[in-house]
């Protein structure tokens, strides 16, 4: 009995140490695991709060929209120098322009109207050039027509604000109607003396048109502004010009006319530089704003 009491009571001291042994291990492991989950959430946590935040910077200066009445002068360029004989003109336009709501493009809209004449010596000089006969000399009146053109534009424009002067720079595209006037060159034949005329009508046409544009506008007051513009259009109407009189042969003899005419279709670029000078109502004027911050999380 004795013996059965000591195995018992040793049994019990055993399973006491070996308790002893597991429980506090396991309980300090708990622990470290709960702790390592905290501090690694608490470091997360302060890695977020700690992050530096970048600033967008809105703009200074309202970017703000017009209508404008521009007038000026036209100057012909490349084909619509060179082949119709054109002079510089008159250019007028209205403009208008709607900035975007949070960007500098915006959308403008065009009409233009321009008067062309011709210059005469550059016109006899391609009626000599298109007779191509040395003995043949080509001579029109004093007084000529002149060329006209409207434009209908629509578009986009890039507007940049500055503290006193704002800058846009547009593209356009449109449609525009174009007028040649009637002309009557008169054929000279210096080896024979015979003289003989030929007519070509006036004629009207239209075309695609695309318009390029820079301006600078510079406020007086409040809602109205100063404008300076210059702008390249660009447009090749077809014209059917009804064509009576003389004619020459192959020879470069004037052949009378017999009364009957033909039509040409004659494609003619218009090319003109347009430099103008303006006023502007503005539509949406502000106040200047200073920087404007909002903070966006960098990640």
């Amino acid at each position: 009995m004795l013996i059965l009491v000591l195995f018992f009571s040793f049994q019990s001291g055993k399973s006491q140490d070996t308790l002893r042994h597991v429980t506090p291990h396991k309980h300090k492991t708990h622990i470290s695991d709960s702790s390592k989950k905290a501090s690694s959430n608490q470091q997360v946590h302060l890695k977020d709060t700690a992050r530096k935040h970048h600033s967008i910077i809105m703009p200074k200066y309202p970017r703000d929209g017009y209508v404008a009445i521009m007038g000026g002068f036209g100057f012909p360029f490349a084909a619509f120098s060179s082949n119709a004989g054109a002079a510089t003109g008159s250019d007028f336009s209205i403009n208008a322009s709607f900035p975007g709501v949070i960007s500098h493009w915006g959308i403008a809209f065009k009409f233009d109207y321009g008067i062309n004449g011709l210059n005469k010596s550059r016109v006899e000089n391609i009626a000599d050039n298109t007779a191509g006969f040395g003995n043949i000399n080509c001579s029109v009146s004093d007084t000529l027509g002149h060329c006209t053109y409207s434009a209908f534009l629509a578009g986009i424009y890039l507007t940049y604000p500055h503290k006193h002067i704002t800058y846009d720079i547009r593209i356009l595209f449109g449609a525009m109607i174009a007028t040649m006037p009637s002309i009557t060159v008169t054929y000279n034949d210096q080896t024979t003396g015979n003289a003989a005329s030929y007519t070509e009508s006036a004629a009207s046409g239209s075309a695609f048109a695309i318009d390029l544009g820079f301006e600078a506008r510079y406020p007086v007051c409040p809602r109205i502004a100063v404008f300076l513009s210059a702008d390249y259009l660009h447009a090749i109407p077809t014209f059917p010009v009804v064509r009576t009189g003389a004619t020459l042969t192959a020879h470069g003899s004037i052949v009378p006319s017999d009364g009957s005419g033909q039509i040409v279709s004659t494609d003619q670029s218009f090319n003109v530089f347009s430099l103008s000078l303006g006023v502007g109502y503005t539509i949406s004027a502000q106040k200047p704003k200073k920087h404007i911050f909002i903070g966006t999380p960098s990640f």
